[in-house]
């Protein structure tokens, strides 16, 4: 496996572009919610969209991570930095993600209800666990249903939209494999009834964005510097 990555340039103003696009479809969210849960995915179609949209989940770029340390011939210094970026972007990526959700809170297309926002304060009726209804917040961890209010961003799509950034950079020959799994996760999400359309787009852009950014910017592999000084950045990458 050889790489190249371009470094010292943020990704501009591009991620807008699916979150403008998200946020555009709001109205029509409802729509296609409908007609989703007419014609339900089954059998082996379902089958597949639930394991490919897994790509970005934590177990998968885990093992890329030891695919590319066992793989790229690059020396082991400069793999180790590049992984230290790749932590910071999915990490990051993942907890302005959450933040979101919860600041957000919107009901999941479960709800039938694509049009209404909770915000941080508002509370939204949910069945708990033992089969009571509650109203709740979209922070409210203790009732353990709280996940039912976080549609907005879809984390699979954040995460993918991440991963794919990321192998980009460290692989470019990867794009277009990475850009099209990224898609595929979007398109799951949706067909198999977790999220609506706007969801996965404003995911997919701030995932790009805050990935772009970590990983151009070196933000791991430095902070590691900062804390340990013998971790050297001397083999780090080169421009594409």
């Amino acid at each position: 496996m050889q790489e190249s990555a371009t470094t010292g340039r943020g990704p501009g103003y591009w991620p807008i572009a699916p979150i403008a696009l998200g946020l555009c479809l709001v109205p029509i969210d409802g729509a296609v919610r409908a007609w989703v849960y007419t014609h339900r995915a089954g059998g082996d179609l379902k089958r597949e969209l639930e394991f490919l949209q897994q790509f970005g989940a934590f177990s998968s770029v885990v093992l890329l991570m030891i695919a590319v340390l066992l793989l790229d011939s690059r020396p082991r210094a400069w793999k180790w930095n590049r992984i230290f970026d790749w932590i910071a972007a999915a990490s990051l990526a993942g907890v302005i993600g959450h933040l979101l959700k919860i600041f957000i809170g919107r009901p999941r297309p479960l709800f039938d209800d694509p049009m209404h926002v909770l915000g941080p304060i508002g509370k939204y009726p949910v069945e708990l666990k033992d089969g009571s209804l509650a109203l709740i917040h979209a922070w409210d961890y203790s009732s353990g249903v709280a996940s039912d209010l976080w549609s907005m961003p879809s984390s699979h799509a954040l995460s993918a939209a991440s991963l794919a950034v990321t192998l980009t950079l460290l692989y470019p020959k990867l794009r277009w494999l990475c850009v099209g799994l990224a898609i595929v996760v979007c398109i799951a999400r949706v067909v198999l009834g977790a999220h609506y359309p706007s969801d996965v787009l404003v995911g997919a852009g701030v995932g790009w964005w805050v990935a772009a950014i970590a990983m151009r910017g070196m933000w791991g592999s430095r902070l590691v510097g900062q804390v340990s000084p013998k971790v050297s950045l001397a083999d780090g990458p080169t421009t594409a």
